[in-house]
């Protein structure tokens, strides 16, 4: 019996992606006091500004990565075409179709190798332009520049590597993915750790970070040859198949939009403060955005782990199972986003305080404004996923529209509130127009009502978090 439940729990998509979030959130408990005690004010703002640019590689990705993930979980559920499935689904199922993904998965790594040379050129010239002022406010400017020529080199080639793991993604290899990801993350959490313990640089930390994003992506690349019995090596190189990815990049773009008009926007806004603000404040925004993405990746794995099961779910006309199974997702992200924001909430200052940090933390009205901005994009995030699983990409006007409202009350705001136009801009647009129109079309595409849906999906952990508001936390 207990056998049986470890089995389970070993093969879960949504309990190792867990178990991998967990692993990485260590580093919020371990290395970030190590990194707030250790390095100075201009060191620890340069280190999440680097931590930003990063995160923004996934914008060079045009939107190709959840696309081709989709795409090929649609062509393991049986279908014969790239299409958008909005109701029913396809009628017959067949086995999986290897053809269709051989052409996918040909198709994939010609846009990938272009994707990866646009990426070195922003990389190189627009990246290096934001670390200008940063990087003149640190002592050791030579190390810091090396630093970054580390993370050009290794993102180029992470980046290329997202084409195994879209096909293990696609695939519904999370678990697999997750549970060897997790002890990965503990080994770069521990060598960072024994770095900074010895009294390491940042160029000896980005080093040491750095050879486990290769590691990462040597990991996938044998993943993908021995699943499946090693399909994916059999594949044969096909053509360029130009009908096939103007299919793709349909909903591509849109998402590739969407990203940079919502993330995107997010971390650009902290790359562009360091370049106006005083470093004391920068550094202390980027210490909050961290932690709130943090927190955000963590309540993203009950559902984000289905999304490829999901979208098999809508093309096998499985309408009723993706109701169950997304609601469920959705309540325990919220539930696990809203007690970490509170957890932050309540002990970030005294943490700080403990370890004799060199920054401070942001006030815990701007932490509140920044929370209920992040809660709304989840809720609208997971909706527009979940009508995503038909390959119908709206997210483009969702995020353009609140991207423009977003930036237009920032800009407004700016002057009277200060760094607290960020999140107010962010609420703004959020909740003026992505949550509600990402809600609408995904209920729709379910033919169910807003109450019967919410009230097991976002209502109870809203009305925690209302309350929590209310009392300051």
């Amino acid at each position: 019996m207990a056998s049986n439940v470890m089995k389970r729990a070993w093969n879960s998509p949504t309990i190792m992606t867990w178990m991998s979030y967990s692993t990485k959130a260590l580093s919020l408990f371990i290395v970030l006091p190590l990194i707030l005690k250790n390095f100075s004010v201009g060191e620890i703002s340069l280190w999440y500004l680097f931590s930003s640019i990063i995160t923004l590689t996934s914008l060079a990705d045009l939107g190709f990565k959840a696309t081709f993930s989709r795409i090929i979980a649609f062509a393991i559920g049986g279908a014969q075409d790239v299409g958008i499935y909005k109701a029913g689904g396809v009628t017959k199922i067949n086995e999986p179709n290897w053809n269709l993904i051989e052409k996918i998965s040909s198709n994939m790594n010609v846009i990938y190798f272009f994707l990866s040379i646009l990426l070195l050129f922003l990389f190189a010239i627009f990246g290096s332009w934001a670390l200008l002022k940063p990087i003149s406010l640190v002592e050791n400017k030579q190390e810091a520049w090396i630093a970054w020529g580390v993370i050009i080199f290794t993102s180029i080639i992470r980046f290329y590597g997202t084409i195994y793991q879209n096909y293990l993604e696609g695939l519904n290899k999370i678990a697999l993915i997750r549970r060897i990801e997790s002890f990965m993350s503990l080994g770069a959490i521990l060598t960072t750790i024994s770095v900074l313990l010895l009294g390491g640089s940042i160029l000896q930390l980005v080093i040491a970070l750095q050879i486990w994003v290769v590691l990462n992506v040597i990991r996938n690349w044998y993943l993908a040859r021995i699943v499946e019995e090693g399909r994916y090596k059999a594949f044969k190189k096909q053509s360029f198949d130009k009908v096939l990815f103007l299919k793709i990049w349909k909903p591509a773009w849109r998402a590739g939009l969407s990203g940079l008009m919502s993330n995107g926007l997010t971390h650009i806004s902290g790359i562009l403060y360091a370049q106006i603000g005083s470093v004391e404040m920068v550094a202390a925004y980027l210490l909050a955005l961290k932690l709130i993405t943090q927190i955000k990746e963590i309540s993203m794995a009950p559902f984000y782990s289905k999304i490829p099961l999901l979208s098999r779910l809508r093309v096998e006309g499985k309408l009723e199972l993706l109701k169950e199974k997304a609601q469920k997702g959705m309540f325990v992200g919220h539930i696990v986003f809203v007690l970490g924001v509170i957890s932050v909430s309540l002990f970030s200052k005294q943490l700080l305080a403990m370890i004799n940090s060199n920054i401070t933390f942001v006030s815990n009205d701007f932490w509140l404004l920044l929370s209920a901005a992040f809660f709304v994009h989840r809720y609208g995030a997971m909706h527009m996923q979940l009508y995503l699983t038909t390959n119908h990409v709206i997210s483009h006007i969702a995020d353009g529209i609140s991207g423009i409202i977003f930036c237009a009350v920032g800009f407004l705001l700016v002057d009277s509130f200060g760094i607290y136009a960020i999140p107010i801009g962010m609420l703004v647009g959020y909740l003026g127009f992505y949550a509600w129109y990402a809600a609408y079309h995904s209920l729709n595409s379910l033919s169910v009502g807003f109450l019967t849906f919410e009230k097991k999906g976002v209502l109870i952990p809203l009305v925690i978090l209302i309350i929590c508001s209310l009392l300051k936390f």
